[in-house]
């Protein structure tokens, strides 16, 4: 696809995002996925400002303020924007995340991004990593969650939305952090999370079919251990705190 094409493309679809395909999202379930999955990753409060990049209707900024975090949200879709306004998320804007990135840097204590990255091509995502170890004070971290390309089931995701452009790897994000500099990166499976009886039930079927997931993956790999088969997984790479030369990925 073209330059002109994909931007066509991102154009059309962004506009009216929210009602074609986001859904409703929020409420118990994505507190429950934040305060698992999110907010162990972060620093203190005080360690400074965080933003979210495509921050949707504002949910996570949402709760990164309830916490005290000095939070705010950019999203390129104006009507997602626009509705987390509505719901009283004042501190989300309408843009393009590199841009404020840019006239920030080494501001952030952290940067999330969550549902993002696998819009962007792989040129976008490689750029997207300097941009925000640019962006992010020393020590600062980059937390994020994208489709799991090894999930024997990761379609579902990769596949459910046509803006999508790219999967992950725990390797391949290990390959991203890398090349932008950062000084570590850790990887994490991303399960259901029980919130009532169903889901409940739902946790407990996934951790024996997921247990054979790992198996086949160790038996056909020889490797026994460290597989993610979640349909997402979720990652924290880690600025150092001296200088770093990205192309080498040593201290400048």
């Amino acid at each position: 696809m073209t330059t002109a094409g994909l931007a066509d493309l991102r154009s059309r679809l962004y506009e009216v995002y929210a009602s074609q395909h986001a859904g409703g999202g929020g409420g118990e379930a994505a507190a429950l996925v934040y305060r698992r999955d999110i907010r162990p990753l972060l620093p203190p409060p005080a360690a400074g400002p965080v933003v979210d990049l495509g921050c949707g209707r504002g949910e996570l900024v949402r709760l990164l303020q309830a916490d005290g975090f000095d939070a705010e949200g950019i999203d390129i879709s104006p009507e997602q924007a626009a509705l987390a306004r509505a719901a009283g998320v004042a501190r989300v804007r309408q843009g393009d995340f590199r841009a404020l990135l840019a006239a920030h840097p080494a501001h952030y204590a952290a940067i999330t991004a969550t549902d993002l990255l696998e819009h962007l091509t792989k040129p976008e995502v490689l750029q997207t990593f300097d941009d925000v170890a640019a962006a992010l004070a020393p020590g600062g971290v980059f937390v994020g969650r994208v489709p799991n390309a090894v999930s024997p089931l990761g379609g579902h995701i990769r596949d459910g939305d046509f803006t999508h452009q790219t999967s992950f790897t725990a390797r391949s994000i290990r390959q991203l952090a890398a090349a932008a500099g950062f000084d570590s990166v850790l990887s994490d499976s991303s399960p259901p999370v029980a919130h009532g009886l169903v889901s409940a039930a739902r946790v407990m079927v996934w951790q024996v079919v997921s247990a054979c997931y790992r198996v086949a993956l160790a038996a056909e790999t020889g490797t026994l251990r460290g597989h993610i088969v979640t349909q997402n997984l979720r990652f924290a790479a880690r600025k150092g705190v001296e200088p770093v030369n990205p192309a080498r990925g040593i201290p400048a």
